[in-house]
């Protein structure tokens, strides 16, 4: 056969193999509209839109140059065997490497959803962070093992380079032990949730704020005095912390006062109790309640502990609750003391000689 009409052959099966992936990707995209879109999950709607664009139209020309190929060893055998062959080559490697593109879309679309999915669930994203870094990683060795695989089909011995890979990588993980070791502290305080954003928290070393951030190394807790604390995942992970808004934002407060010996302990208790129950941000039930709880040097001990509704509330509440105490004891004539001390001193007569 004629070369000439072979090429304008091979060149119209090249257009057909493109128009007719964009028709294909065309009609993907009406039964995403159709049938995935009325699904519940986004997932077969992400899936199909990883593989309406690219995957197709590089599928489509494959089997067309797979086609020529064939072709051109059918209708041109003598003398062409070795470009065919290295042709073939290329293609082969070509239709890997369009797996693994398509692999690496799906994997996209999954985490995608995953992602999605997570913030339905609990409003807040767990991979929102993590997702650029996942992402990579998947990408990363997806297009790895791609390549060994490639590498191993050219008949290139990849067992010392599997090797040389293994130790290249714990030499790096190595060198950044500490950064891996809060990358994953950050995965599992997202995984397990002891606290989230905007929740109140007490660290060990007595320092209560509000997390700010959740990072991907360190988590960020802004303070009462509007300074932003910065600490390493790990450490987290180590020290006690107390959240103080979780799992319910409504808190304890507590009022302690000490009054002068001699005090009616009821009359006391009532008035703290009245004091408490007359404020607007003490919750009703439970009932707030006072206790005597001490006898002091120069003082009788009580303490006051109701539940306001928002961790917000609590300082605020507690100052006014003691302002408020404090002129109800004033009015009834309850004396709050301060520290003093009795010294008693005894004259001894001696003989003098």
């Amino acid at each position: 056969m004629d070369i000439k009409i072979e090429i304008l052959i091979w060149i119209a099966v090249v257009v057909f193999s493109y128009l007719s992936a964009k028709g294909v990707s065309f009609l993907l995209g009406i039964l995403k509209k159709k049938f995935a879109a009325k699904t519940k999950s986004m997932l077969d709607d992400y899936i199909v839109e990883a593989l309406r664009k690219k995957p197709v139209t590089h599928i489509f020309v494959l089997i067309a140059l797979l086609w020529i190929a064939n072709d051109a060893a059918t209708n041109f055998p003598l003398g062409n065997d070795r470009i065919i062959f290295y042709l073939m080559k290329i293609l082969i490697i070509y239709g890997i490497m369009i797996g693994a593109f398509i692999i690496d879309g799906i994997a996209s679309a999954i985490l995608k959803w995953s992602n999605e999915e997570l913030i339905h669930r609990d409003k807040v994203s767990l991979l929102g962070e993590f997702f650029p870094l996942l992402k990579r990683i998947v990408r990363t060795a997806v297009f790895s093992l791609t390549a060994l695989v490639i590498l191993s089909f050219l008949g290139i011995d990849v067992s010392a380079l599997i090797v040389s890979m293994g130790v290249a990588g714990a030499a790096i993980a190595l060198a950044v032990k500490n950064t891996i070791e809060n990358a994953v502290s950050g995965l599992l305080i997202m995984l397990d949730r002891p606290f989230r954003v905007g929740d109140r928290v007490k660290l060990s070393s007595g320092e209560v704020g509000d997390i700010f951030e959740i990072g991907l190394r360190s988590t960020k807790i802004l303070t009462f005095d509007n300074n932003l604390v910065i600490l390493p995942n790990s450490k987290l992970l180590d020290d006690k912390l107390t959240n103080l808004s979780y799992p319910e934002p409504i808190m304890r407060v507590i009022v302690d006062v000490g009054v002068s010996y001699g005090s009616d302990i009821e009359r006391v208790k009532s008035i703290m109790e009245s004091v408490a129950q007359n404020h607007p941000s003490v919750l009703s039930n439970p009932v707030p309640k006072a206790y005597f709880i001490k006898f002091n040097d120069s003082s009788l001990d009580f303490t006051l502990r109701g539940m306001v509704e928002k961790y917000t509330d609590a300082w605020d509440t507690e100052n006014q609750l003691r302002e408020m105490i404090y002129k109800a004891f004033a009015e009834n004539n309850i004396e709050i003391p301060f520290p003093q001390v009795d010294i008693n001193m005894r004259e001894e007569n001696g003989n003098s000689g």
